[in-house]
This record gives C-alpha cells, sequence and structure tokens, in this order.
C-alpha cells in the first residue's frame, strides 16, 4: 500500500482519537440510511495485450512508358508506403530512411494516469452487519500515450524530413523544401464511475467499524480522447521547368471503449463521531475493461500544378511524382483516404484502484 493510501486511514485514526468519548459507545446500527460526500485518488493499470490489424496493401499501377511500375500509397509514413520509400531510398544509395509509425499502430500505446477522484454515496442498512450503497465518482484520469509510443511518433516525424531530403537529393530537384510538423493532445478525457455494492461490517459496535465489501460497477469514458497528427510536405522543383507539392497526413486515434462493466472488490473503516455523522475511509478494486484501441487516419494530397510534368525514380518499384492529371500519369502518394481504420485492438483487464475519505451521515 502506498504511502498517500496509509495517510486516508491515519487521518481517520487521528480524528477518532480526538472524537467525544460518547462516541465510543455508538452502535453500527443506528439509523438505517447514509448519505455520504469523498473525495481521495484513483490508479489504474495499464494491459498491454492486444491484436494487431494487417495494415492495408497498396494497389499497384503502371506509369508512362520508360517508367517501371508503382503503388498507390496513402502515405509514407507507415505500412507498404514507409517500404516503398525505404527500398527506394536504398537503391539509390541514400542513408537517411524513414522510421516507419507501425510499432506504434500495432501495439498498445495508451496509459491511464492516476488522478483525483471525488463523489457521493448513499445506503440503506439491513440488520446489525449488512448494508447495500449506491454511489457516484468523477475520476479526473487522464488517458495518455505512452512515453514509448510518444518517442517513436517524434522519431516518425524527425526522419520523414531526412528521408525525403535524401531522396531527392540523388536527382535532377532545386528549391527544394521538406517539413514535417507534429500536432497533439496527448492527453484528455475523464471517467464516470457509479457502483451498486453490498457491505458487511466486521463488528457491530464501537467507535470504529471495519467492513468489506462487494459488487458491480460501470465506468464511463468521456471527454476528448488524444490523439497525435503528423503532416509532412514537401515541394521541389524540376530542374527548374516544373513543380511539386504534395502532403502527406497521418493522425493517430486512442480509442477508449464507451462504457466498461467492472466488478468491485474492497473496504474500509468507519467511525462514528456521534448518532447522526461520521467519517469513513475506503478503498475499492474497480476490475474489468479499460480497453483502449488505436485507429488511424491518412489523408494524401498532390497539389495541381502547371505547367504540367512527372518525374520517376529510376528504381523497380519507383516512387513517382506528377502534378497535373493532364500527363495521364498519377503520383505514387494517390491512394484513398484512410478513416478512423482500427489498427490495434485491445484485450486484458485493467485494475483501477480508487482511494477516498469522506464525512457521511447517517438519519
Amino acid at each position: 500500500m502506498t504511502v498517500s493510501r496509509l495517510s486516508l486511514f491515519a487521518l481517520v485514526l487521528v480524528v477518532a482519537g480526538a472524537a467525544p468519548a460518547q462516541a465510543q459507545a455508538q452502535s453500527a446500527t443506528s439509523g438505517k440510511w447514509e448519505v455520504e460526500a469523498h473525495g481521495g485518488g484513483i490508479w489504474a493499470s495499464n494491459s498491454t495485450s492486444g491484436a494487431a490489424a494487417t495494415l492495408p496493401a497498396a494497389t499497384p499501377f503502371s506509369g508512362a512508358p520508360l517508367i517501371t511500375p508503382s503503388r498507390h500509397e496513402s502515405s509514407y509514413l507507415f505500412g507498404d508506403g514507409s517500404t516503398l520509400l525505404n527500398s527506394v531510398i536504398g537503391a539509390l544509395r541514400s542513408t537517411a530512411q524513414i522510421v516507419p509509425l507501425d510499432p506504434v499502430l500495432t501495439a498498445a500505446a495508451a496509459h491511464r494516469s492516476a488522478g483525483a477522484s471525488a463523489g457521493a454515496r448513499i445506503a440503506r442498512r439491513f440488520g446489525s452487519r449488512y448494508s447495500a450503497e449506491f454511489s457516484i465518482d468523477y475520476a479526473a484520469a487522464p488517458l495518455e500515450f505512452t512515453a514509448k509510443a510518444t518517442d517513436a511518433i517524434e522519431a516518425s516525424r524527425a526522419s520523414f524530413e531526412t528521408a525525403m531530403k535524401g531522396l531527392f537529393a540523388t536527382g535532377p530537384f532545386v528549391t527544394t523544401s521538406v517539413t514535417a510538423t507534429k500536432t497533439s493532445t496527448e492527453s484528455g478525457g475523464h471517467q464516470l464511475v457509479t457502483t451498486g455494492l453490498l457491505t458487511y461490517d466486521l463488528v457491530t459496535h464501537g467507535r470504529l467499524i471495519p467492513y468489506a465489501e462487494g459488487g458491480i460497477g460501470v465506468v464511463n469514458n468521456q471527454g476528448d480522447t488524444p490523439q497525435a497528427t503528423i503532416k509532412g510536405n514537401y515541394s521541389t522543383s524540376v530542374v527548374g521547368v516544373f513543380s511539386i507539392n504534395e502532403t502527406d497526413t497521418v493522425a493517430i486515434h486512442l480509442a477508449p471503449h464507451n462504457r466498461d462493466v467492472v466488478g468491485v472488490f474492497g473496504g474500509g473503516v468507519r467511525c462514528a463521531m456521534s448518532s447522526r455523522w461520521g467519517i469513513r475511509a475506503d478503498v475499492r478494486a474497480l476490475v474489468g475493461g479499460g480497453k483502449v484501441d488505436t485507429t488511424l487516419d491518412a489523408s494524401p494530397s498532390v497539389q495541381t500544378q502547371t505547367p504540367p510534368g512527372f518525374i520517376a525514380s529510376s528504381t523497380n518499384p519507383s516512387i513517382v511524382f506528377a502534378n497535373n492529371s493532364i500527363t495521364g500519369v498519377q503520383s505514387t502518394l494517390s491512394g484513398p483516404a484512410i478513416s478512423g481504420l482500427k489498427t490495434f485492438s485491445a484485450s486484458g483487464t485493467a485494475i483501477r484502484t480508487n482511494v477516498v475519505a469522506g464525512v457521511y451521515f447517517r438519519f
């Protein structure tokens, strides 16, 4: 148990020691109803298991005469597009290759951070030991990209610039500009936790009443979720005759399941300060759910230019740059746009631990 959790119970014991003497004789069964307001913190484990999807394959196409075949790619930042770009760069003996986003897209990339929680509870007592209760808690525990995923996304962004600059350096290109920017919402979202529990008091009389509890709950994931977008652009002129301007945009989203059903187990201690009110500290484990998938968007864009023209690498397969449909030749970066493609389906079970202390009133 962490120091922060121990401190919550220490608070209960200190206040109990300062309580009036008459509170010592309070029965655990005084009054039938209890209402409570409480606050604390929530911690979550993060499952890394799941299944990776197969990234989409590109469609081959043949270019104009004297141009070797190429493929319609939706992006050079992942999958077949990265493979094609790196094979062409290698064949042209350029050393700077792109770092694909594949490890981020096909593995667990999400982490649920610890955060504050606050809520309320209403309970109804039955007999000397049992009570049924309903509680609702707001948990400000944001979802985040893991540090490993964040580093990999940055490595891919930086490598886009060096790889494309290296590629253009092997051909008749002038006034070349290559940029790659990253925009991100690296953490976001919150949770609303509702639970229904049965509580069993371990003793029935005295100031301090320890208890155990169990039941079921629902965790609703709400709010904005993290995403990271890389936007790569290159513009260049082919020996000053015609221009090329293309943009390669990829967005990665963390997609938690909207609602998780969880089992709830825990316990705590109540301290009666009088027949009408007291304080309570409670630890609950919420077991289940917590799955966060990864989805992908890709938006290739080729700017129409005049005068029209096209050029291709001397490799097989090749990378083709074309600036106008009138030429009858398409750029390699002409694959279909991708929207909401699930690249990783999470599995496994998360455990959330909610530690709270509060004040209750009995009537």
